[in-house]
């Protein structure tokens, strides 16, 4: 084998590598989209996130395998290499990493589902006292006004 076809099946392998990567990074923000409700418009800001740092990690794979030289053959393998992850391992891994964040965050969830009333019970209150609190200060204000109307009706005859 030649130096020159080793050197581009290196490219090729580094480049399907990329694409593994690209796509399982992807495959993450995917997950966290399924724990995780964001509005539309957030969704779309993840996507230009996920796009910068593709372009990142493609333009700093390609200065490191091939010294910054993009070849047809360098992109037919970041798109090969996401299309493999994508038809073999997608399902498993995502599988597996939502199992797993399931996992950690039960305890979690349970113990909110468990302190949930007491949240509550102690919220409904603070909001009562709350509002006692303005009550007083919109009275006090009230009171105020009508005093400085008095002083100023009383400054004001002769």
């Amino acid at each position: 084998m030649s130096t020159i076809a080793g050197y581009e099946l290196t490219v090729v392998g580094g480049a399907l590598a990329c694409g593994l990567v690209l796509a399982f990074l992807y495959d993450l923000f995917r997950i966290k989209r399924r724990f995780v409700r964001t509005s539309v418009v957030f969704i779309h800001i993840e996507d230009i996130l996920f796009w910068v740092i593709a372009a990142i990690v493609v333009f700093l794979a390609s200065y490191v395998i091939s010294s910054g030289e993009t070849r047809f053959y360098f992109f037919t393998g970041l798109c090969a290499g996401a299309f493999l992850y994508f038809a073999l391992l997608s399902r498993i891994v995502s599988w597996t990493l939502t199992e797993i964040i399931r996992a950690v965050l039960w305890p979690f969830r349970q113990i909110l589902r468990l302190l949930a009333p007491v949240f509550r019970a102690l919220l409904r209150q603070v909001r009562k006292g709350l509002g006692r609190i303005r009550n007083r200060v919109a009275l006090k204000a009230y009171h105020i006004r009508v005093d400085i109307r008095r002083l100023r009706n009383a400054m004001t005859k002769k």
